[in-house]
């Protein structure tokens, strides 16, 4: 899916999805120097920029189109953008952000009511703009020693690359310990008929969750556990989806779930793979906001 790269339709979009999920202040005692929306809009856009919050106070100083776009009369302080990021992109808040974004997309008919086919998975990034694997071979860096990574499991939509819903949390970490808790995130945004999923996420326990209680035909490969017998036979499957899918397993549609390898891919890409952030919290903001700025940047 093609991705915009104008700065100023991006800032267009953003301010509109911001307008509609949140309200201009939210205290009626509150400063009226600027709205939420517009605050909002200026974090989606730093991290579409890949700046920090003095390059983008800088930035907006330096370019009157985007101020006009945003309605801006006067800068904010970067230390007004940085108080703003921890009230604006808290949970509830960036769930109102992410369902306002995605009812804009229905609007343009980009996303339909239904998903047809959704693929889940999750992926690491960067605490730090050197590599892990760098350190590792030039040895110049010792004490950068990589035990905990940011983890994003994320449910798109396959037709679309959009990101329906979204989890952080911190890695190392098995794709079966949220897998429950990032579909049902998706699936308060948007309806699904179909899930794709690699082998991390297969489960007798995931597959009654899709099939009974939300009716998505879930389509995982089953794996085989445990050791191996010592006869060389293959060990029994346990479970009627897991046999099922051993059985009728569907390759064609399956062969969808690199689609979502493909949304990590535009996200590393085009909005970097390392996280500015420090601290935990600060880089589950950061990276709620890049998910809008995904979400926004194909939404042309």
């Amino acid at each position: 899916m093609e991705t915009s790269k104008s700065t100023l339709t991006v800032a267009r979009m953003a301010l509109r999805a911001a307008r509609d999920a949140l309200p201009d202040h939210a205290r009626p005692k509150s400063p009226k120097t600027f709205t939420q929306p517009q605050l909002a809009a200026c974090l989606i856009l730093r991290e579409f920029e890949g700046k920090d919050y003095r390059r983008m106070q800088v930035l907006l100083e330096e370019w009157s189109d985007l101020r006009d776009v945003l309605g801006l009369s006067k800068v904010p302080h970067f230390t007004t953008l940085c108080q703003a990021a921890k009230r604006l992109f808290r949970k509830p808040i960036a769930e109102c952000l992410l369902a306002a974004t995605l009812a804009l997309c229905r609007k343009a008919k980009l996303l339909r009511r239904r998903t047809t086919l959704a693929a889940i998975d999750s992926t690491g990034l960067e605490t730090r703009h050197v590599s892990a694997y760098y350190t590792r071979r030039c040895g110049r860096h010792k004490g950068h020693i990589k035990r905990r990574y940011p983890k994003l499991s994320a449910v798109c939509d396959t037709a679309n690359h959009l990101i329906l819903g979204a989890v952080i949390d911190r890695g190392p970490k098995l794709d079966y310990a949220e897998d429950e808790q990032t579909l049902l995130a998706a699936v308060r945004h948007q309806r699904l008929t179909a899930l794709v999923g690699d082998a991390g996420y297969e489960s007798e326990r995931f597959h009654a969750v899709c099939r009974e209680d939300l009716s998505i035909r879930s389509i995982i490969p089953t794996t085989e556990r445990g050791r191996p017998r010592k006869d060389g036979k293959p060990r029994p499957v346990h479970g009627h989806y897991r046999r099922h899918m051993q059985r009728r397993f569907p390759k064609k549609t399956y062969a969808q779930r690199w689609q979502i390898e493909c949304v990590f891919s535009m996200l590393k890409r085009n909005l970097g793979a390392s996280l500015r952030a420090r601290r935990y919290h600060s880089q589950t903001r950061e990276l709620r906001a890049r998910i809008l700025a995904h979400n926004l940047a194909i939404l042309l």
